[in-house]
């Protein structure tokens, strides 16, 4: 099998090192990172284990019971393998353990874990177990079994696909059906293959883009549709920057990203962020500007409705995840670095405050950034080159004050507004000093101040349970 390599793609795989401790199959446990650093947030974990490579990619899914599960690939000495690492919704570890029964020869750089036989997990991955012969070293797109525990895993005699030039993916991608059938595709050169089912009976599917070449698939399911987002660095406008179009259950029309290139320059940054929102909607996520990235940008695909993220200039790595009741989550590194994240409103197109998450103590940079927002908060999991790292942030709040400013010696009532991404936020508790009050069903209430307040500063707070407290600074002149 002879795959022709792009020259981006080989400046990748040049730069591809491997950090960090390395141990033998199998014992991934006992090389596991102590659960003293226990998640929260804004406070990061080390969740793998093994060596990191800077084009490794991570891949997340929540199971039924509400844990997130991390697949990711790592180095074993000179071979490969998948390391899994069970998060709770606490952001506490669960467990970790090894995908395969041992290392391989080649494992995709970008695997993907979606949901499985009954409720379980299913990891797609290209891949060559030997150099030599035998079908667990055809280079097709293979697939491993858990139960929703993750605890252990099975590699059946089945592939999602019949290519044999899978194991050479340039950013795999997967998703499943309503009924639970898998569905999944990897890029080559200009060329996207994908195949529903682990049966062999049905052929595989592809098309070509126009110009070389593709990276970075990301695949979601809006109802029965499924879509494709990849990144594309032809030479003209028309064939460089962010991508999507419908491939099941029929082949939709490429639509390109508004602005996501200014001519035939873009940014890659990493896996699209391409979510199916609940409601209905499937929306991307990719920076706008070249040569660094003047803004996130979030498109609601096939339409020209975008939201042009604040805070978000320098980014160079980019998620997105769908929330509940229709919220999005995005989130961004930058080359400050930093990890910043926002939740959106309802309708997906209003803003809410953007948080900062920092970064681990002693990176440099973020080469891979993963979320998941489907119970509220949003657990992130980035990799700096050392291995990855998972950290959880609450959606923020904005509280105004009515009037903010008044002389001193006059009694004054103020009016509070607490709201998420612009909608009213009932039940928040208002403090400023020893005044408080709680907002009702409009998202507001009031204290009022005596005459004697004196003269100066006053800082006015906003806590409600699952989310980051916001304050507002009121000033008697």
């Amino acid at each position: 099998m002879r795959l022709q390599r792009s020259a981006l793609y080989g400046v990748a795989v040049a730069s591809l090192v491997l950090t960090g401790g390395l141990s033998a199959a199998g014992s991934a446990a006992s090389a596991a990172p102590p659960d003293r650093d226990r998640g929260g947030p804004g406070t990061w974990t080390k969740i793998s284990t093994g060596g990191s490579g800077t084009t490794y990619h991570s891949s997340l899914y929540r199971t039924p019971n509400g844990v997130l599960h991390v697949v990711y690939p790592k180095g074993v000495g000179s071979a490969q393998q998948l390391g899994h690492t069970a998060i709770r919704a606490n952001g506490t570890v669960a467990s970790r353990q090894d995908v395969l029964a041992g290392p391989w020869s080649v494992v995709d750089s970008t695997p993907a874990v979606i949901g499985g036989p009954g409720g379980g997990l299913r990891v797609v991955f290209g891949g060559q177990r030997t150099t030599g012969a035998g079908y667990w070293s055809d280079g097709r797109m293979y697939t491993a079994t858990s139960s929703a525990t993750g605890a252990s895993w099975a590699l059946p005699t089945a592939a999602v696909g019949q290519s044999h030039e899978a194991y050479g993916s340039y950013g795999t991608a997967a998703t499943t059906l309503a009924d639970g059938t898998p569905i999944a595709a990897y890029p080559l050169n200009s060329t996207i293959t994908w195949h529903v089912g682990t049966g062999e009976g049905d052929p595989d599917q592809s098309f070509e883009v126009a110009g070389c070449c593709v990276y970075n698939l990301a695949m979601v399911r809006d109802g029965s549709k499924v879509w494709l987002g990849w990144y594309a660095n032809g030479g003209s406008a028309s064939t460089n920057g962010t991508f999507v179009r419908q491939i099941h259950p029929s082949l939709g029309p490429i639509r390109k990203a508004p602005a996501s290139s200014r001519g035939a320059d873009s940014l890659a940054t990493g896996r699209v962020a391409l979510a199916a929102r609940v409601g209905g909607g499937v929306y991307a996520a990719y920076c706008v500007g070249y040569p660094t990235c003047s803004y996130v940008r979030l498109w609601k695909v096939g339409t020209s409705r975008v939201l042009n993220v604040t805070a978000s200039r320098y980014a160079t790595a980019i998620a997105l995840s769908a929330g509940p009741a229709g919220r999005l989550w995005t989130a961004w590194a930058d080359n400050i670095p930093r990890v910043r994240a926002m939740r959106t409103s309802r309708s997906a197109l209003l803003q809410g405050p953007w948080r900062t998450l920092g970064m681990p103590r002693g990176s440099a940079a973020v080469h891979d950034l993963s979320l998941e927002g489907s119970t509220g908060r949003g657990d992130v999991v980035i990799q700096v080159g050392n291995g990855f790292w998972h950290s959880q942030v609450l959606a923020g709040l904005t509280l105004a004050a009515s009037p903010a400013r008044w002389r001193h010696g006059v009694r004054r009532t103020v009016t509070f507004t607490v709201r998420d991404a612009g909608e009213a936020v009932s039940g928040a508790r208002v403090r400023v000093g020893a005044r408080h009050c709680t907002t009702g069903s409009r998202g507001k209430c009031v204290i009022t101040f005596r005459r004697s307040v004196h003269a100066g500063r006053l800082v006015a707070t906003a806590v409600r349970s699952g989310y980051a407290s916001a304050r507002v600074t009121l000033r008697v002149r």
